[in-house]
Parts: C-alpha cells; structure tokens; sequence
C-alpha cells in the first residue's frame, strides 16, 4: 500500500520543537487520525500485516538542510495511525524495517509504502 500525505511532517513533530504538550499532543492526534483516514480511504487488508517492511521517502522543493533523524521521529504518530488502522499488526522492531530516504522535488510530500513480508 502506498500513502501520500502530500506535505512534510508536522513541524510541531520534531523532537527538538519546544512547546506546551497539550499542543504536541494536538499535533500527533491529527498525524495520526491522517493516516487512518489515508489507509481506510485506500482499503486495508482483510488481515493486518503481522511483518512489514515500510519505506518512507520525504520530497521537499526547498534546499533547506533536514535532519533525516528528526524527520523520521516526527513519523510516528503516522506509523501509530498504520498500527491502529489495522495496516499492520504492531511497529515493534521484530513486526517492522524502514527505509528512509529525503529528495528535492518540485513539491513537499511524503510517501509511505508499506509491503507485507515473509
């Protein structure tokens, strides 16, 4: 299955942003709600996937440098919203790998592709 957000991750995700939690918490309550409604608008499978290998690939079209770190913590709340949208069954270590990648583009985006394996 592949999810487009069509922007970046919230700036608010960033581990490294300072703010009041209640408004931390707003901002991964709405990545996470996001990405449920992505995947149901999409179809999930009959069974979540027990094993899944999901590669994240950010596009920006600014030349401003990223932290390719923060940006995948900011991606939580988004793979929370997988878990619970019965995507996949768990994103612990031993259910989940990743790939990140970052490229320049003509428009920010971010893609998650999620692929069941063995």
């Amino acid at each position: 299955m592949k999810i487009e957000l069509k922007h970046l991750p919230d700036p608010d995700l960033n581990p490294n942003k300072r703010h009041h939690w209640t408004h931390l918490a707003k901002a991964k309550s709405a990545a996470k709600d996001e990405a449920i409604a992505l995947v149901r608008e999409q179809g999930k499978p009959v069974t979540p996937y027990a094993k899944a290998h999901i590669i994240i690939t950010w596009l920006s079209k600014d030349k401003r440098r990223r932290d390719p770190d923060n940006l995948f913590a900011s991606m939580k709340p988004y793979i929370d919203g997988l878990v619970e949208a019965e995507l996949i069954a768990d994103d612990s270590a031993k259910n989940v790998s990743y790939t990140i990648r970052y490229e320049l583009s003509d428009k920010d985006n971010t893609i998650i592709e999620v692929k069941e394996i063995g």
